[in-house]
């Protein structure tokens, strides 16, 4: 693994990580969110809101916000690149080596803002040598999924490339019965290619590009609107000219676990493309690593927010990402008891987004609201839109330091620093609104904000042999995510930066490995102070309009416990498990919660996406039968019941999961044909997203599902 920059045995590493590898040949480990229950105090889910979206918690310091103007909490380094925001983050398993997880701060050696934890997602390399790797996968709900990577020698033992072409479909789980149509499925392309090149043995270059097409919807969201909700008070609007179907009964007709009632997709075209060059260098006792990195995001959304067969709201989206980073960084020994890592690392990002809020202005000005900037009877029409644009750069750098000193055979310590300084620069504008069949769009009045940060983060730990097979540990390291400006706002005028957050983090932890190496068994307990936590506070400004504010309001108290285990029990049995458990709690959560502008204590809310319990259970077993071998592997995970939304509104609980999965394979030669159950406990839940006071809507989760796969490997 490469946890700290360098290839070692996660058994010697003094961190709280999880390396995933054979798991990542199951079919039913489809993406990211897949592996959350082999390690443990991880959830992972999809954010539907954008494409590829994710909201990650890790020992409970999690974001789900997708806003572009929104770091996330929780670093996903793709070959050693960190991608900067929340769309795209939830990764296909497609050509994946291993995946390492690390838990608690790391901000010494990895890039920005990774308060919470570090998913390390690795791609294999070009092997230099013939091989095709290739599968089919079909099941229910229409999936289709084709899988092919091929290597090929270009100049023997030098240059090799690595081409590769992934495309993932489906139908959806989820019958629009406003449109008679299966919705929510996927569709999404990779293709692309690695060159190796290793002009000498102490120099290695590689370049990968890949390029993902993604046009599946951005959710298929089922009707949770509320009584009190706007789009169930109006009932009937006599004014609206869209029919007699009005009111919370007769939208949500036909909304259920299977079953949504839109008047329109959530449709998406997206395109990302990623590029990365690493150049290793062995300089004879020092290896110079420099990791290059550029990512190109355009993305094209629909989001029908009110979730019903009315056409009461939607918006469209029309946003540009693209990120570049550049990392040097040397790593040397000095004597025979110190190593050291050294660099300096450059991050740069820039966006825009120009997003259109449809039909919901019409209905308030003719129910006398009053818009901001507009008097009431302003004319509007069915088709009079809502515009507004914002953009942001962003630019950080760092110099970093890492040193492990070996004091005695049995000691070591490890002593890290790392200094960020961090610059945004932010545009929003205020909204004009105009009718494009009658009129065009007036001018913006755009507000121009800027502001920087900086912060020297260390780490400290020392760990103890005490045997060959037990190692114990202990270590403080403090985390740092910078403020900013957030997006989804009204009135930029006096608008001002919300603060950065901060995590100390104190663990003490053990690794051993037992009974001939049959068992490893690895625990910790950790203590997080939690400061200054960032909170996105949804407030209605005006009338029917809500805007999101972050502030600084809280501090939270966090305890756990990691407990790991695998055992080799027979020789063809294994088994490996998860558990962690969390008290997390406010210590201070003072804030206006509801837009009175009066600041009251929150202190006994209970943390969002923070489990008590999580467990994760699988085994395998292997047996040789005729010319071939059998697996089967069983997956069982469980998750205590979590809130989802500030306030802990009902509508935001989440109840206690339990998920169990089943693969059988048949592998042979070259070739394997395997069969797959996923979700067979059939749990399904429901994020729900409240929107107050407009509208209510949710995404169910996928039921039992089953497929079969066929590959080959040559």
């Amino acid at each position: 693994m490469t946890a700290r920059k360098r290839a070692e045995s996660v058994q010697d590493v003094p961190i709280a990580v999880t390396a995933i590898t054979s798991e990542l040949k199951d079919p039913s480990i489809r993406r990211l969110e897949d592996i959350q229950g082999i390690t443990p105090n991880v959830i992972i889910r999809n954010i539907n809101t954008v494409p590829g979206g994710s909201s990650i918690s890790i020992r409970g310091v999690s974001y789900q916000e997708i806003d572009k103007s929104f770091d996330p909490a929780i670093g996903v380094m793709l070959d050693g690149v960190y991608l900067g925001v929340s769309s795209g983050q939830l990764l296909n398993n497609f050509d994946i080596e291993r995946i390492e997880v690390l838990r608690g701060p790391q901000g010494t050696l990895f890039g920005r803002n990774t308060i919470g934890g570090v998913i390390n997602v690795i791609r294999t390399d070009p092997t230099l040598d013939w091989g095709v790797d290739a599968s089919i996968t079909v099941g229910s709900e229409g999936r289709e999924d084709y899988k092919a990577v091929v290597n090929a020698p270009i100049i023997e033992d030098r240059l090799g490339i690595k081409l590769f072409a992934n495309s993932i479909n489906s139908d959806g789980w989820i019958h629009n019965t406003t449109l008679d149509k299966d919705v929510g499925g996927d569709d999404y392309q990779t293709y692309g290619f690695a060159l190796l090149g290793q002009p000498t043995d102490d120099l290695s270059v590689k370049f990968h590009y890949e390029k993902n097409k993604d046009e599946t919807d951005v959710g298929a969201w089922s009707n949770f609107n509320q009584p009190e909700d706007l789009v169930c008070t109006l009932s009937p609007i006599p004014f609206v000219p869209w029919g007699p179907e009005q009111g919370c009964e007769a939208f949500d007709e036909g909304s259920d676990e299977e079953h949504n009632s839109m008047n329109g997709r959530n449709p998406n075209d997206t395109e990302y493309d990623t590029s990365i060059l690493t150049v290793d260098w062995d300089l004879g006792g020092a290896v110079l690593t420099s990791i290059t990195g550029y990512r190109d995001q355009e993305e094209n959304t629909v989001s029908e927010y009110d979730a019903s067969s009315a056409p009461f709201l939607f918006l469209s989206f029309e946003q540009t990402y693209d990120q570049f980073s550049q990392e040097f960084r040397l790593a040397t020994e000095i004597g025979d008891s110190l190593e050291v890592i050294a660099g300096v690392y450059y991050w740069e990002s820039e966006y825009t987004q120009d997003f259109s809020t449809h039909q919901l202005f019409y209905v308030l000005d003719q129910i006398g609201s009053i818009v901001p900037g507009v008097p009431g009877g302003a004319g509007f029409t069915p088709t009079t839109i809502g515009y507004a644009e914002q953009s942001q750069d962003t630019m950080a750098w760092a110099g970093f330091l890492s040193a492990d000193w070996f004091i005695s055979d049995k000691w070591t310590i490890t002593g890290g620093l790392r200094y960020t300084y961090e610059e945004k620069d932010f545009t929003g504008s205020n909204s004009v609104f105009y009718d494009p069949l009658t009129m065009s769009q007036p001018a913006l009045t755009r507000t121009d904000l800027s502001d920087d940060w900086s912060e020297l983060s260390p780490k400290i730990s020392a760990s103890y042999d005490y045997s060959e097979d037990i190692m114990f540990f202990a270590s403080y390291a403090e985390g740092f995510k910078s403020g900013g400006y957030f997006g989804r706002n009204t009135d930029f005028s006096t608008a001002e930066s919300y603060d950065p957050e901060f995590v100390d983090t104190f663990e003490l932890g053990m690794k051993s490995t037992l009974f001939e190496s049959r068992v490893i068994f690895n625990a910790s307990v950790f203590y997080s102070d939690y400061s200054d936590k960032q909170e996105e506070v949804l407030i209605e400004t005006a009338p029917g309009i809500v805007a999101t504010n972050v502030v600084n309001a809280a501090t939270v108290d966090i305890f756990g416990v990691d407990l790991e285990l695998q055992a080799q029990l027979t020789e063809s049995l294994s088994l490996r498990a998860a558990y962690g458990y969390l008290d997390a709690e406010y210590d201070d959560f003072v804030a206006d919660l509801n837009g009175d502008a009066i600041a009251t204590d929150n202190s006994g809310l209970i943390v969002r996406n923070a489990p008590e319990n999580t467990f994760g259970l699988s085994t395998t077993y292997t047996r040789t039968i005729g010319p071939g071998d059998f697996s089967a592997y069983l997956s069982y995970r469980y998750q205590d019941q979590i809130e989802t939304i500030l306030n802990n509104d009902p509508l935001g609980t989440i109840d206690s999961i339990e998920n169990l999965d089943l693969t059988l394979s048949y592998a042979w030669a070259n070739y394997r044909i395997t069969a797959f159950g996923r979700n067979l406990t059939d749990e399904v839940y429901a994020r729900r997203v409240r929107i107050e006071p407009l509208v209510t809507f949710g995404q169910y989760t996928q039921g039992t599902n089953y497929g079969v796969e066929f590959s080959l490997s040559f």
